[in-house]
């Protein structure tokens, strides 16, 4: 099929070729066409093409090319997984960890994830191996002391958060896929700017798995917030001299921005984890308050972005500084007001 050209993969896709069906669709997504995407899967899905109904099923929750419709999303992502698909396997136990689309069920995630390992997905794999030592599920579930370090605006540390072994593994999973890092500006564009010169991963719906989904369910614990409120999971990464230059994590109040401001809401909370200290300099500063802070490995650092009346608050203007030795790493998650992601009643 591969080597197909695109006429033919069309005139087989058209004949009711599923595997030729699912391939257009693909190219399709790659050009921006989502709804013809979307279209073309769902005729591949219908066949009861199980890679098909993977990827249809995470369309419908994403919402791509099509309203998103979170319950059939979950059905054929199931029914995918069922089947063997290794992306089915994937999405299921992923939905069922974060409670995306399906009320959270721990326990068929670590199924479905075994199933995974027992096919041979190295990743699922490995998974298993950390979720099944150590307590490391009550690890990522257990009571966190709150320490109020400001209250106005409103600052907290969280000591002890995560486990080492969870801060080694969110450095390992991002590592090899480090980019640099973006800036919105006043237009709601996003672009690389010198302000920011560190690198980051963002972690989406493919991209996350059952442990980080234990992480951002605990994120938001500390947050205070629902999950399906939170943006993805991003890792930040400082070299020595990088920097993001003081900057606010609320979204500014522009004509340009309304449209995603109504749709999405405002980044009300921010949560950062602390995934190593085995650097210099490198402390959040928040220039406005005369504050800095450089919590230990695994700490978290919460604080709102918005007054209690939910205007913008400048005061929490921050700064990640830049380490003079070693290099920082850094969990960050931003909450907004309405979800962005399908909840457990969805």
């Amino acid at each position: 099929m591969a080597d197909l050209t695109l006429q033919e993969v069309q005139r087989r896709a058209q004949g009711g070729d599923p595997a030729a069906q699912e391939l257009l669709a693909q190219v399709l997504e790659q050009g921006g066409q989502a709804q013809d995407a979307a279209a073309w899967m769902a005729r591949a899905a219908a066949s009861g093409r199980a890679s098909a109904l993977a990827r249809l099923g995470l369309w419908e929750l994403a919402g791509f090319g099509m309203a998103a419709r979170p319950a059939d999303g979950v059905r054929h992502i199931v029914e995918a997984a069922q089947a063997g698909d290794p992306f089915g396997l994937h999405l299921a136990a992923v939905a069922d960890a974060g409670g995306i689309g399906t009320p959270r069920n721990l326990a068929r995630a670590i199924s479905w994830l075994r199933a995974a390992a027992g096919a041979g997905d190295p990743h699922a794999t490995r998974q298993m191996r950390l979720l099944g030592v150590n307590d490391a599920i009550m690890a990522l579930q257990a009571p966190f002391e709150r320490v109020v370090l400001l209250e106005d605006p409103r600052i907290e540390l969280l000591p002890d958060f995560l486990p080492p072994w969870a801060c080694d593994y969110v450095i390992a999973l991002a590592g090899p896929t480090l980019t640099r890092g973006k800036v919105i500006d006043d237009t709601g564009a996003e672009s690389v700017r010198e302000e920011r010169t560190n690198t980051v991963m963002n972690f989406g719906l493919v991209d996350s798995d059952v442990v980080l989904e234990l992480i951002n369910a605990r994120a938001a614990a500390g947050a205070r917030l629902p999950p399906q409120n939170a943006e993805g999971l991003g890792v930040l990464h400082y070299a020595p001299g990088e920097r993001y230059k003081p900057h606010v994590d609320y979204i500014p109040d522009t004509p340009e921005n309304a449209a995603q401001l109504a749709q999405r809401g405002q980044r009300i909370r921010t949560l950062l984890i602390y995934l190593n200290e085995d650097f210099d300099g490198g402390a959040t500063t928040f220039p406005r308050l005369e504050a800095a802070f450089k919590p230990p490995r695994g700490a978290a650092l919460v604080f709102d972005n918005v007054r209690p009346d939910g205007s913008i608050d400048p005061l929490t203007l921050h700064e990640g500084a830049p380490p003079t030795r070693g290099q920082k790493w850094v969990i960050s998650k931003w909450f907004r007001e309405k979800p962005l992601r399908p909840g457990p009643d969805a």
